[in-house]
């Protein structure tokens, strides 16, 4: 007896490869969805590698692609880059830009539908946001250039984080010193941030340690003590109602000749892995 066993066969295509073109980065933010996957003019330009035969994977949840793809994310996943492959080459022009889920055997769910032209050697990035119910693709051009200065980072911020009163946070960094020097006085990296949008990258940011504090816009700090010596940090805090995110435990370490966003996500007063969350991503080092 012969046993022949059928195979379906995918009928989408996969992108053709291109040796230039724009850069494209991609980052799943919407809490509830199941993993997807980008399609450009009906070609699908995202995707992993299948733990299960004959699976189509996507990007899930607090993963970015190119990148480090957590299948199952935690309250802790952060989405991480390809270090020198932060971007993907897709080609110039203008795309139809879909959303779909991988649930090919059963039909595709379309999330969201787009149209943008993307310019040759230009970098892009593009966030899936909100729920998966009403999930919106922001589409961003990051300007990348060159440092003026050796000292400095670029860093931008992108707001990601739902339900905010007001749909507005400000961003507070509160430099950590090394023992033998003096801490800077915190100040605000963004303010007034709308939700589903991005600051510029700048660079009048020194290299060092940091920690942060995402709060409602406008909230004014109930305490900005200064150091009591030399190598100590001062101390920032806010009344609980205003804050969105708490200062971390951990120092944040932004690098001299690098291009960082710092990316905040979730939905405010979620729990879990939907909880309001914040990290950096290097977009570049230069």
């Amino acid at each position: 007896m012969t046993l022949f066993v059928a195979c379906e066969k995918s009928l989408i295509p996969d992108r053709t490869v291109v040796a230039d073109g724009a850069r494209v980065c991609f980052i799943n933010f919407s809490p509830d969805a199941p993993e997807i996957n980008l399609y450009f003019n009906d070609a699908r330009v995202t995707t992993q590698q299948s733990t299960t035969i004959g699976k189509l994977r996507g990007i899930p949840f607090r993963s970015s692609y190119p990148g480090t793809i957590t299948i199952t994310p935690t309250a802790s996943t952060v989405p991480s880059p390809l270090v020198g492959g932060e971007y993907f080459i897709a080609a110039a022009g203008a795309a139809a830009i879909k959303a779909m889920d991988t649930a090919f055997v059963t039909g595709h769910t379309t999330y969201f539908t787009t149209n943008f032209t993307f310019e040759k050697d230009k970098y892009y990035s593009i966030f899936a946001m909100d729920a998966k119910s009403t999930m919106t693709p922001v589409i961003i051009e990051d300007n990348i250039t060159v440092f003026g200065t050796v000292e400095k980072v670029k860093i931008r911020c992108v707001n990601a984080i739902s339900a905010v009163a007001g749909n507005k946070i400000d961003v507070w960094l509160i430099h950590q010193p090394a023992l033998t020097k003096s801490a800077y006085a915190p100040y605000k990296l963004a303010s007034g941030l709308d939700y589903k949008s991005s600051t510029l990258f700048t660079d009048t940011i020194t290299a060092a340690d940091y920690k942060w504090i995402v709060t409602k816009a406008g909230a004014t700090p109930t305490a900005n003590t200064p150091p009591s010596a030399i190598g100590k940090p001062y101390t920032l805090t806010f009344a609980t109602a205003d804050v969105v995110i708490a200062l971390g435990t951990g120092n944040t370490n932004l690098a001299e000749r690098t291009t960082y966003s710092f990316l905040f996500y979730g939905k405010s007063g979620g729990a879990g892995v939907s909880a309001p969350f914040g990290s950096t991503f290097r977009n570049r080092l230069k």
